[in-house]
């Protein structure tokens, strides 16, 4: 029995030693994975709003459309297939695609401001701003855009702003829009803004 204990001793000696001193220094550097990237290159940025974005509302449009419109019915019980819009189950919810993509535009416009080599991707994000929240607004109404999307500078409840005021005001769609062609047009760098 007491060959026993003193083996339990042992291994819990070497388990709680090992707790002790396995934390290094370099613990964090040493769990942090190189091949996971904490930003994303502009141009790929762009390319993958562009492509969800219209992804992710043309199947909006099909299936909201084709249920609305009877051309087809789902399998299951649908409440959006009977016309009940304020609870979407399939189809008929953009509001999270829009908000996301608008969130990634944010993050590819503060990109293009910060870092010269993608200063070319401003005016083409700008013009994205402003699709995105023109759609958001024609659908909805009055939504969150001007502290929008703004999660990690501690803005978690933003507040809604009227439609017209997000078409008019500074840093609107109109603005925005003035703002991207000028600057497409004043671009001089060495990335083209063709192709």
């Amino acid at each position: 029995m007491t060959h026993m204990k003193k083996i339990t001793s042992y291994i819990i000696l070497l388990l709680v030693g090992g707790i002790f001193f396995s934390c290094t220094k370099d613990f964090s550097e040493l769990n942090t994975n190189p091949n996971a990237p904490t930003e994303v290159n502009a141009e790929l940025l762009l390319r993958r709003v562009v492509y969800d974005l219209g992804d992710e509302m043309s199947y909006e449009g099909f299936v909201a459309g084709n249920l609305l419109g009877q051309h087809f019915t789902m399998v299951d019980f649908n409440l959006f297939d009977r016309h009940n819009l304020s609870q979407p189950q399939l189809g008929g919810n953009p509001w999270p695609t829009l908000y996301k993509n608008l969130r990634d535009v944010n993050t590819l416009i503060d990109q293009s401001r910060t870092n010269a080599a993608e200063e070319v991707y401003e005016g083409p994000a700008l013009v994205m701003k402003s699709y995105i929240a023109a759609m958001l607004t024609d659908i909805y109404g009055n939504v969150p855009y001007f502290e929008a999307a703004q999660g990690q500078n501690g803005v978690v409840a933003p507040e809604y702003d009227l439609q017209e005021d997000i078409y008019l005001n500074s840093n609107g769609i109109l603005d925005n829009l003035e703002k991207a062609i000028a600057l497409m047009e004043g671009y001089q760098g060495a990335i083209s803004l063709e192709g």
